[in-house]
């Protein structure tokens, strides 16, 4: 276990927050306890998020986006939102947004 010296306001608030919810991948579908959004497997390594209409990800940028939707009010949201090339402000809107035929 690697304990720091010094304890930053950055690490206590890791420390005292609650993990983040798990994101599963479950028959080419990635999928969350803690929410309803979604992402699909659609082939040649490429994934679709459900409040990214047209969007073809990696899977790395598909995991980021589910873990922006099971988690928007973490700190990680940020660095998250960067794998998907996008700020924080818009991950967070295109996920607030209602989804497109539902």
């Amino acid at each position: 276990m690697n304990i720091p010296q010094a304890w930053s306001r950055d690490i206590w608030r890791r420390a005292a927050a609650p993990t983040i919810p798990a994101v599963d991948v479950v028959d080419g579908h990635m999928v969350s306890e803690a929410t309803e959004h979604h992402a699909d497997f659609v082939g040649q390594d490429r994934w679709v998020v459900d409040y990214l209409p047209g969007r073809h990800l990696t899977h790395e940028q598909a995991r980021a986006a589910m873990q922006i939707a099971v988690a928007p009010e973490k700190p990680e949201v940020e660095r998250c939102s960067a794998v998907l090339g996008l700020t924080a402000a818009e991950a967070l809107g295109y996920m607030a947004m209602p989804l497109v035929g539902a």
